[in-house]
């Protein structure tokens, strides 16, 4: 903590304060905003002077240890609110909710996660801060987010969404001074990341605009993907999940059999194109057997696109337990946004073909065999496509 009470019940900050400053406050009782229990000064050589609870405090708000990384962070966001007169609060506790952002910038709620946190307590505090009128802005900081080629759990649950930009997450380096939106955000089979990035310095841009970018964004971003290389390797690396029984491809097999199919003998929609439905946990191809049963279902026949929209997002209400938590997109939006991916899929694949009255749905040949999708892996080696923001939609 940077601030606590006074015996006075006045807020001490030692923000803006230096170390021997500090040094003369220490003598003085402090006690946690949250919890009133007594607090103590840390003034060391490595962390900026905070304070800190004793050992076996109970607090449930402040009682976990900041890095270095966070302290002078807060600092930093501290520092570019005073530099543009926005007012802010720092470490506001919320009786309310029983909670206290890092910053509170009228009812934006800034988080700066630098440590790992549970998926379960995330969404608790995400939800909470909704819940009660505010805005929860979580950025990342280097342990949560720093290679840049794969996100976490936690930094998957992490992510916003614009019909502007995609999914979008926000990042902090520290030691660069650089806040950070990577945008547009895919992931391939193998859960490898794509995405676009802007950079912006700190205390040379408007703090609010930048936080307003992804529905202002005028940004067109287009990516080009070879989806016959990344199915091609799908389809052989679902071949070797299983030939070494990795525990994870069988998992999806036994769903599978259940549902009287074979991991490697299924449409060419399951494994096109390459990149997985984003708010899909796990494999998307479970979900997708659940689409596919409508379609086999309904096959040759010509649905209206009403009706079309509504049994889909039926499938898609009944999946829910498929789904990343993602506290900061609207379970709503979630369905939506794979609704309208599989949409898409679907039509590439030539299992719904628009017609006058609606849409004809065509399951094709029920007897796939792996000569057949191996002949079709060589048909479509050279295939790319183009992913953009903002997304194509198509279930309007």
């Amino acid at each position: 903590m940077l601030n606590a009470y006074s015996k006075d019940d006045k807020i001490v900050t030692l923000l803006h304060l230096s170390r021997a400053e500090v040094e003369q406050l220490r003598d003085q009782p402090y006690f946690c905003p949250a919890c009133k229990h007594p607090v103590r000064i840390k003034n060391g050589k490595v962390k900026l002077p905070h304070f800190s609870h004793y050992s076996h405090s109970a607090c449930t708000i402040h009682a976990e240890g900041e890095t270095l990384e966070h302290l002078t962070l807060k600092k930093m966001f501290t520092k570019w609110c005073e530099r543009q007169s926005i007012c802010y609060e720092l470490e506001k506790y919320l009786p309310d909710l029983n909670q206290r952002p890092d910053l509170l910038i009228g009812n934006i709620a800034l988080e700066i996660q630098c440590s790992p946190l549970s998926i379960q307590r995330l969404v608790e505090r995400t939800k909470n801060y909704q819940k009660n009128g505010y805005i929860p802005i979580w950025i990342c900081g280097k342990k949560i987010f720093s290679n840049h080629q794969v996100l976490s759990e936690l930094a998957k649950n992490l992510c916003y969404y614009s019909d502007k930009i995609g999914f979008y997450l926000w990042a902090v380096d520290w030691e660069q001074e650089e806040l950070s939106l990577h945008f547009h955000i895919e992931e391939d089979w193998k859960k490898r990341l794509y995405s676009s990035k802007k950079t912006w310095s700190f205390y040379r841009h408007s703090l609010k605009q930048i936080f307003d970018f992804p529905k202002e964004s005028k940004i067109y971003i287009q990516r080009e993907i070879k989806i016959g290389e990344l199915i091609q390797n799908y389809y052989f690396e679902l071949n070797k999940g299983l030939l070494v029984r990795d525990e994870r491809i069988r998992v999806v097999q036994a769903e599978l059999y259940n549902n009287h199919f074979h991991l490697l003998q299924l449409p060419n929609w399951f494994y096109y194109p390459g990149l997985r439905i984003f708010c899909c946990r796990g494999s998307d191809i479970l979900l997708k057997v659940k689409i596919w049963k409508w379609v086999q279902f309904f096959d040759q026949n010509v649905i209206g696109h009403l009706a079309l929209i509504n049994v889909l997002a039926k499938e898609l209400e009944e999946s829910s337990e498929l789904f990343y938590e993602l506290p900061n997109v609207p379970m709503k939006s979630i369905q939506a946004i794979c609704l309208n991916q599989l949409f898409i899929y679907l039509i590439s694949c030539g299992h719904l073909t628009k017609v006058q009255n609606g849409w004809e749905v065509r399951a094709g040949n029920p007897d796939q065999s792996p000569i057949s999708i191996k002949a079709w892996l060589q048909i479509i080696k050279n295939k790319r496509i183009i992913t953009a923001t903002p997304i194509r939609n198509v279930i309007r």
